[in-house]
C-alpha cells in the first residue's frame, strides 16, 4: 500500500497541477513546478498510507489497493493518449511543411542578398526600416530545423500550432552546416554559414515566441521559437560585431562624453569598435589602419526608431 499509495498520488499531483495550470506562463520552470505537485503528492500519499496502516482493518487495506491500482492504470492510460495526440500534431505539423512551396535553393543567391563578403550590414535598408528589438540566431549548428509560424492562437504552445514553412540543413564533410532546403522569399539579415553567421532581424518579443523579418527586401516577418536559438537585444549585438561606422557619412560626430552638447573629437581613424553600450549611446574605440587605437569617444547609435550606424561582422 505505501508503494501504490505513493504512486497514485503522485499521479494525482500532477492532474491537480494541469488543473490549475500551475506552470502556465513559467517558461522552462513549469516543469520543474509540475514535477514538484506530483512530488508533493507522492508524500501526501506516503503519509496516508503510514496513517492508514495502523487505523484501517486490512480488508479494507485491499480494497483501497484495489483503487490506487485503477488509479495508477487509469493515469498511465490518459498520459499514452496524451502523447499519441501530440505526436499526431506534431506530425500533421510537419506535414503541412511539406504542403507549402520549400524548395531547394542556391546558398550563395541567398548569401549574397542577405550580405556581402565583409559582412557588412545593409546601409539602405537600416535607413528605410524600423530599428526593432536585435537579431535572433536559430540553433541550427546541431542540424536542427528551423520552423516559421503565423496566427498564433494566444495561451497555446507553439509546438500545438501547424508550421507555415521551415529551414533544414544538411551537414558537410569538412564539418560546416549548409541549407538544404529552404522558402524562396528566405532572405534574412544576416547569412554566412561558413563564418557561423545566421541572423534576423527581431521585430516583436512575446513570452515564448519572437516575430522576426525573414525576407529584409520586402519586410515579410514570421514567428519562431524563442527558445529554438539566440536572442540578442541590440547592446549585447553590437559588442560582438568586428567595427561600427556612421550611415551619415557626411556629418560624423564623436563626442567626448555621452552628452549632445560635449566637445567632438577630432582625430583621424579608419573604423570604430564598440566598447560599450549606454542608453543611445555608444563608447567606441578609434582605430587605424594597422587596427591599432588612436583615441575613444562616445557616438549616438539610435535616435527613436531609426538606427544611425552601420555595422560589420567580420574583419
Amino acid at each position: 500500500m505505501y508503494f501504490l499509495a505513493s504512486i497514485a498520488f503522485f499521479f494525482l499531483g500532477l492532474a491537480y497541477a494541469g488543473v490549475t495550470q500551475a506552470g502556465k506562463g513559467q517558461m522552462l520552470a513549469s516543469g520543474a513546478i509540475v514535477l514538484g505537485y506530483g512530488v508533493i503528492g507522492m508524500l501526501i500519499g506516503f503519509i496516508l498510507a503510514l496513517i492508514a496502516a495502523f487505523k484501517v482493518r486490512r480488508s479494507i487495506i485491499l480494497r483501497l489497493n484495489v483503487v490506487l491500482i485503477l488509479i495508477i492504470a487509469a493515469s498511465l492510460i490518459f498520459l499514452k493518449i496524451k502523447n499519441q495526440k501530440r505526436h499526431k500534431a506534431r506530425s500533421s505539423g510537419e506535414q503541412a511543411i511539406m504542403k507549402e512551396p520549400t524548395t531547394p535553393i542556391l546558398k550563395d543567391s541567398v548569401a549574397r542578398d542577405a550580405m556581402d563578403m565583409n559582412g557588412v550590414s545593409d546601409d539602405h535598408n537600416q535607413t528605410n526600416s524600423k530599428i526593432g528589438l536585435g537579431m535572433f540566431s536559430p540553433n541550427y549548428r546541431e542540424g536542427q530545423t528551423v520552423y516559421f509560424y503565423r496566427n498564433l492562437t494566444a495561451g497555446k504552445p507553439i509546438q500545438d500550432h501547424k508550421t507555415t514553412d521551415s529551414i533544414t540543413f544538411k551537414r558537410l564533410e569538412n564539418g560546416g552546416v549548409e541549407i538544404a532546403t529552404a522558402p524562396p522569399w528566405l532572405v534574412p539579415a544576416h547569412l554566412k554559414l561558413d563564418y557561423d553567421i545566421l541572423y534576423f532581424k527581431v521585430v516583436s518579443e512575446s513570452r515564448d515566441v519572437v516575430e522576426v523579418v525573414v525576407n529584409k527586401t520586402n519586410g515579410q516577418t514570421a514567428i519562431v521559437d524563442k527558445y529554438a536559438g539566440n536572442l540578442q537585444y541590440w547592446p549585447e549585438f553590437f559588442l560582438g560585431v568586428n567595427s561600427v561606422e556612421f550611415i551619415d557619412t557626411e556629418n560624423p560626430k564623436i563626442f567626448v562624453k555621452p552628452l549632445d552638447h560635449a566637445a567632438l573629437v577630432n582625430r583621424p581613424y579608419t573604423f570604430m569598435s564598440p566598447q560599450r553600450v549606454k542608453q543611445s549611446w555608444m563608447s567606441v574605440k578609434l582605430m587605424n589602419d594597422n587596427f591599432e587605437a588612436v583615441g575613444e569617444g562616445w557616438i549616438k547609435w539610435r535616435d527613436n526608431e531609426k538606427l544611425l550606424i552601420s555595422y560589420s561582422l567580420l574583419n
